[in-house]
This record gives structure tokens, sequence and C-alpha cells, in this order.
């Protein structure tokens, strides 16, 4: 689930907003590693099928929300909050999230080569990179100029530039030649793509929301 949403915060390119829903598997195909995304307007609402017992992610507009559940009832966490009580819960695991944000891109080649992805026609591309901790990095990527694909990768790109209030080298270069991302070598692809609206009551935020305090709170009472 982490490779997953980290990969795809740091590649994704910024068109005009639209409504669709997809599902993102791993790299190996795994089921298991579903990602649910949905999104309508600036709303997108993510789900982790496997880990539904621990809540989803929600975006209203420039706000970013963990939606969890505490005693029974619902929470929405700002996402920074939430950012915060994971480094404290395990550092080393947060640290490590560096090493699928980009730095700088070295270059962008296509190979020639073409592969279906989710029933999308995409043209397989090279991406040499290296990371915010100055590694080196060469990956396969699978790209395509179909609207869907741009667009849910809008909706990520919005969210990792909420979380990290920078824009991304990757997603600038993938913006100037009018591309979306299918799959990003073996850690994420594509399972299904629809520009189908999703039903807008998932983007209801629950009837209580707060910060860390609260979430606290919450947990010692």
């Amino acid at each position: 689930m982490r490779r997953i949403i980290s990969a795809l915060l740091m590649c994704i390119p910024l068109s005009a907003l639209a409504d669709g829903q997809a599902s993102l598997i791993d790299g190996k195909g795994d089921p298991s590693s579903a990602v649910e995304v949905r999104w309508a307007g600036d709303q997108m609402r993510v789900d982790f099928p496997r880990h539904a017992s621990k809540g989803y992610l929600l975006m209203q507009g420039n706000n970013g929300y963990l939606v969890t559940n505490i005693s029974g009832q619902p929470l929405a966490l700002d996402i920074r909050d939430a950012q915060a009580l994971a480094g404290q819960l395990g550092a080393d695991k947060a640290a490590s999230l560096s090493s699928y944000q980009a730095q700088s891109v070295s270059a962008l080649s296509p190979t020639g080569a073409n592969e279906v992805v989710a029933g999308i026609q995409g043209q397989v591309y090279r991406l040499d990179w290296v990371t915010q901790e100055g590694e080196n990095r060469q990956d396969q990527l699978v790209l395509s100029d179909a609207p869907e694909a741009q667009e849910l990768l809008t909706m990520f790109d919005r969210y990792q530039t909420n979380l990290t209030g920078h824009a991304d080298p990757v997603a600038a270069m993938l913006r100037e030649r009018g591309l979306g991302i299918l799959r990003f070598g073996d850690k994420f692809q594509v399972a299904s793509l629809s520009s189908t609206t999703p039903d807008t009551s998932l983007f209801a935020m629950p009837a209580k929301s707060g910060g860390l305090n609260d979430l606290l709170k919450s947990m010692i009472q």
C-alpha cells in the first residue's frame, strides 16, 4: 500500500479536473494490494480494502484528511497531523518514503515499445531520476495521453502538493508532455480506470473532525 501511494504521489501531471474511478495494484498484480480511488471535481477519496478498518483518505479542495474510527465514532484527522503521528510511531518507515520522491529528473526516453494497461494503450518509457536521498534510479514507466489517465493523476498531484508544499520534477515533465501514467516499474499499475462519476455521498465529511489533540483525547477516554 505504501509503495503504491508513494510512487503515485511523485509522478503526476496537473490538468483539468474531471470525475472518475480507478483501482490500483502493486507491480506484481496482487489483487490484495488494491487501492480504490474515486474523485469528483476537487474531491477525492482513497480506500484501502485490505486495511478498511483503519480508515480512508479524503480530500476536500486543498484540505486532506485521514478519516478513521475511534471507539465506534468516525473522526476526520488533518492529514498533516496524521503524518506527524505516523512519524512518531515509526520514524524509520516514514523516512523511507523519500526514496520514492524525486529530487531531479535526468532523462525520460521512449523505448519504442507499447503496452496495454487496464485496457488503455500506452507507450513504455525509461525514467532516469534522482531520489531525495541522492540515489540514482532507473525505472520503466507506461505512459498515455488518454484523458482519464491524466485526470486520475491530476488528483494525486494536487494531493501530494498539499502534503509537501512543492511541485515534483517528474510531474512537471509529464505535464509538459501531456502524459498520464499507467504503470510505474514494479511499484504499481492501474488495474481499472473509468470516467464514471462516483456517488457523491462517498465524499461527505463525518460529523466530527479535528486535529491530533482530538485524536489523542479520544484514545485515552
